[in-house]
C-alpha cells in the first residue's frame, strides 16, 4: 500500500507542501520523484530556500557534489539564517578536504542555532582531521550532551580517526569496518581504511578500498590522491596515467592544485616530461597571479614537497626556480609549520677538545643514492673528535648498509615502522635536544618534508642541509653544503640558506662494489659486437626528455656502428616511442637503441659499466650516484652543465678529478663531445687514463677521498662555532 501523500484534482499543493513531499520521497529512495517535487515548489516560489536545501541533499546523495554546493549557496543567499544549509554545505567541504571552509560553515550553523547537535558532531570530525584533538573532543562531547542518541556510524568514524591518531591502526580499521556494516555505502570509511593499508604497504588491499570509495563518491579527492600515489609508485605507468586523468576529469574544477600536482608527478615518472612541464607552467602562472587560491594545508604541503621537487627536472632556470621556491616556501613556513620555539644554545668552547656531536636526519640510511654517497664520509667523521647520531625520519627498510651506518654511530634512532609512515616531528626534535647535538645535518631536504620541519625549529646550534636535493628554503639561519663548482660566487642571492662551499666537491666516496664480469662475455650475452662503440644512458622517467634523446640520436648518426644502451626506471613504451621518433628524424635505425632491464641489486647493475664505452649524462638534472659509479669504473662521461645545482653535478665531479674532457654547456657541445669520444680512441683512452690515475693512492683525487672530505667538513663545522 502506498503511504506517500498525494493530492486530489481539487487540491492545489503549495510550495511548502511540495517540499515536505519531496523529503518523504527522498526518505523512500524515490529520488526522481523527490527532484520533481522540488522543481514544482521552486516554480511556485523561486525564493523558497528549504526547497534548494532539499534538492541539494538529493544531489549530494547521488554524488553530484559540485551541483549540491551551488544549491546550498543559493539557499544561503536567499536566507543566510538557515542553519541546515550551512551545516550541509560544511559536510560537502569536508568531503572535498576543504577543512577551513567546513569549519566556518559548521561554526555559522552553531551561531544560528547553538543547540544543533549535528553541527558540533561534524565540527569534531574536521578538527580530528587537523589533529586538534582537544577541540575535537570538546565539540564531540557537546554534541552528545545535546543528543545522546548521536553515534552509530558517525561515532564509529570518529573513533576510527582517534585510534589512527594514537597509532592503533588495526583497531581503527576494525572500527571503520563496523561503520561500513551499518552503512555499506560509507565512502569515508572505505577511503580511510585504504589510506592506512597503503601506509602498511598492503597496496593491493588498499587499492580495492580506495576504488570502492571513489565508486560511491566519484569526487572523493583524498581517495583519488592515494589511489594515484599507489599506482604511480608501483611503476604501472600506463594505468597510473589513466587513474590520474580520471582524477583530473572528476575533480579538476574543485581540486585544481592537487590534480595538477599529481598530473605533473605521474607524467614525470613515466618519462613524459614535456606534458608534465606544460602542466607545471600552467600551475606556476596561477600561483604567481594569485597565491590565495591555495586555501588548504594539504595543498600548501604538496606545493612545497611535491611541486618544488619536480622543478629541477623540468627547467634549468636558476632565477625562475629560485623565485618559485621562495614564493612557496615563504607561505609554507608561515602557514603550514608550527611557530618556531628555538631553545637558547650556550656558547660552546672548543678549548677542552670536547667531541663534536653531529646528528644526521634522513630516511636513507640504507641502499639508496643518499646512503651510497654519505656512508664513507660518516664513517670517516666517526674517526675524528666526534660523536655521530643517526635519526631516521621515515619508515626505514633495514639492510646491510643500515648495519654499516649503525657501526659508525654513537647512538642510532632507527625504528622499523612509524604508524603514519613518518616520524613524529616533536619526538625527533626532543631526542636531538636531549642528545645536545651541536651540528644537525639534513640529508633529504624538501624531498622529505618532515626533515625541513625539524630544521624549521632549529633543534641544534648549527643546522645544515646536504646531498639529497637542493636547498630547502626554510631558514636564513641555516646552511646548505655545496662546492665552488656547483655554486659559483654569484649564487648567494638565489638562496635563503647560507652557502657553505667545500673546496673540491660536495661529496666524496671510496668507491663501489660490483659483480665482476668479463666484458667479452657480457657483450656476447647482449649480442653486441666487440668493436662497437656503446653509449650508455641511465636517465629514469623523471630525468628523461626529448631534447636528451634527440642529442643522443644525433651522436649515434655521426658515430658509425655505434649503439645506445638505455637502462632505467620508467615507462618502456614511452622510452621506445621517443627514441623511435628521434632515430627516424636522424635517418638511423631504431635497432641501434637497446633497452636493458633493471637488475635486482646495485652490484649487478654496475656490471653495465663494463659493457659500455661512454656514458651520456642527463640534463637538466644530472646523474648523481650513477655518474659517480661510471667514473669509479673508469667509464668516460659526457655531461651538460647548466645554471642550477642539480645540472652541475657532473661538472663538479669532473672538475674535482681535474678532467676537462666531456664537459659541455649546450646541446651542440654535448653532441660534439659524444661524437669525439666515440670516434677518437686516443681521446677516449686519455679520459680512461685520467680516471685510473685519479685513484692512485698517492695522488688520490678529492672525489675518491672521503677521509679528506670528512676532515674538511669537520673543520668547516668547527669554524662556524669559532666565528
Amino acid at each position: 500500500m502506498n503511504t506517500l501523500p498525494h493530492f486530489s484534482d481539487s487540491q492545489t499543493p503549495n510550495f511548502q507542501t511540495l517540499t515536505q513531499q519531496a523529503e518523504l520521497y527522498c526518505s523512500k529512495g524515490q529520488l526522481s520523484e523527490a527532484i520533481a517535487c522540488c522543481h514544482q515548489a521552486l516554480n511556485l516560489q523561486p525564493d523558497w530556500a528549504p526547497a534548494y536545501v532539499t534538492l541539494a541533499n538529493i544531489l549530494q546523495a547521488q554524488g553530484q557534489i559540485s551541483q549540491a554546493i551551488s544549491l546550498y549557496y543559493r539557499a544561503i543567499e536567499i536566507n543566510p539564517d538557515l542553519p541546515q544549509a550551512h551545516i550541509n554545505l560544511g559536510s560537502m567541504f569536508y568531503r572535498q578536504g576543504r577543512f577551513s571552509e567546513a569549519i566556518a560553515s559548521y561554526q555559522k550553523a552553531i551561531h544560528l542555532q547553538p543547540y544543533l547537535a549535528p553541527a558540533y558532531w561534524n565540527l569534531a570530525k574536521v578538527l580530528e582531521q587537523l589533529d586538534k584533538w582537544d577541540e575535537a573532543i570538546a565539540s564531540q562531547q557537546k554534541a552528545l550532551e545535546l543528543n545522546p542518541s548521536l553515534g552509530g556510524v558517525e561515532f564509529n568514524l570518529s573513533q576510527g580517526y582517534k585510534l589512527a591518531a594514537e597509532g592503533k591502526l588495526d583497531a581503527a580499521i576494525v572500527t571503520w569496518q563496523k561503520a561500513i556494516k551499518r552503512q555499506p555505502n560509507l565512502a569515508e570509511a572505505y577511503a580511510q581504511i585504504g589510506i592506512i593499508l597503503r601506509n602498511q604497504d598492503k597496496f593491493y588491499e588498499a587499492i580495492q578500498y580506495l576504488k570502492k570509495a571513489i565508486e560511491i563518491q566519484p569526487e572523493y579527492t583524498t581517495a583519488h590522491q592515494h589511489l594515484c600515489g599507489i599506482i604511480r609508485d608501483g611503476n604501472n605507468y600506463a594505468v597510473a596515467r589513466q587513474v590520474v586523468n580520471t582524477y583530473h576529469q572528476k575533480c579538476g574544477e574543485i581540486d585544481p592544485i592537487m590534480t595538477a600536482i599529481y598530473m605533473i608527478s605521474t607524467y614525470q615518472v613515466s618519462g613524459l616530461n614535456e606534458i608534465a612541464k606544460d602542466r607545471f607552467l600552467e600551475l606556476e602562472a596561477k600561483l604567481k597571479q594569485n597565491l590565495t587560491i591555495v586555501n588548504q594545508l594539504v595543498e600548501l604541503k604538496a606545493l612545497y614537497a611535491n611541486l618544488l621537487f619536480s622543478v629541477p627536472y623540468l627547467r634549468d632556470d636558476i632565477q625562475a626556480n629560485s623565485e618559485l621556491c621562495k614564493l612557496v616556501s615563504k607561505i609554507y613556513t608561515q602557514l603550514a609549520l608550527k611557530p618556531q620555539n628555538h631553545q637558547a644554545f650556550p656558547n660552546i668552547s672548543w678549548k677542552n677538545h670536547r667531541p663534536l656531536k653531529i646528528g644526521f636526519i634522513s630516511s636513507h640510511f640504507n641502499r639508496h643514492s643518499v646512503g651510497w654517497c654519505s656512508l664513507d664520509i660518516i664513517l670517516e667523521l666517526g674517526k675524528l673528535n666526534t660523536q655521530i647520531y643517526l635519526y631516521s625520519t621515515e619508515r626505514l627498510k633495514l639492510d646491510d648498509q643500515t648495519q654499516k651506518f649503525s657501526q659508525a654511530a654513537t647512538k642510532v634512532y632507527l625504528p622499523r615502522r612509524y604508524p603514519k609512515g613518518v616520524a613524529d616531528v616533536q619526538e625527533i626534535i626532543s631526542k636531538i635536544q636531549q642528545d645536545q647535538i651541536d651540528v644537525l645535518v639534513d640529508m633529504d631536504s624538501l624531498s622529505l618534508p618532515v626533515n625541513t620541519e625539524i630544521l624549521h625549529h632549529k633543534p641544534a646550534p648549527v643546522c645544515i642541509s646536504w646531498l639529497g636535493f637542493d636547498s630547502p628554503y626554510i631558514s636564513s639561519d641555516n646552511y646548505f653544503l655545496c662546492d665552488w663548482h656547483t655554486h659559483p660566487q654569484d649564487r648567494e642571492g638565489y638562496y635563503l640558506e647560507k652557502l657553505l662551499r667545500m673546496p673540491d666537491s660536495f661529496v666524496a666516496t671510496s668507491g663501489f662494489q660490483r659483480i665482476e664480469t668479463n666484458r667479452t662475455n657480457l657483450r656476447k650475452s647482449q649480442r653486441i659486437d666487440l668493436e662497437q662503440i656503446v653509449y650508455l644512458c641511465l636517465a629514469p622517467g623523471r630525468k628523461f626528455n626529448r631534447d636528451l634523446v634527440a642529442a643522443q640520436a644525433a651522436i649515434l648518426k655521426q658515430v658509425p656502428n655505434s649503439i645506445l644502451v638505455h637502462k632505467a626506471l620508467g615507462d618502456l613504451e614511452v622510452f621506445k616511442a621517443a627514441y623511435h621518433q628521434a632515430c627516424k628524424a636522424e635517418g638511423i635505425s631504431i635497432h641501434r637503441v637497446k633497452f636493458m632491464n633493471r637488475f635486482a641489486t646495485e652490484e649487478e647493475h654496475r656490471s653495465v659499466y663494463s659493457l659500455t664505452d661512454i656514458m651520456l649524462d642527463s640534463y637538466p638534472y644530472n646523474g648523481g650516484t650513477h655518474t659517480l659509479e661510471a667514473l669509479w669504473f673508469n667509464l668516460p662521461v659526457v655531461t651538460r652543465a647548466g645554471e642550477q645545482f642539480l645540472s652541475r653535478m657532473g661538472y663538479s665531479f669532473l672538475q674535482s678529478l681535474d678532467i676537462k674532457l666531456g664537459v659541455s654547456w649546450s646541446w651542440s657541445e654535448y653532441i660534439d663531445w659524444g661524437v669525439k669520444l666515440g670516434q677518437n680512441p686516443q681521446m677516449r683512452q686519455e679520459f680512461i687514463d685520467k680516471l685510473i690515475q685519479s685513484k692512485d693512492a698517492e695522488k688520490l683525487a678529492p672525489l675518491w677521498n672521503p677521509r679528506k672530505f670528512a676532515q674538511e667538513f669537520y673543520n668547516v663545522m668547527v669554524e662556524l662555532f669559532v666565528n
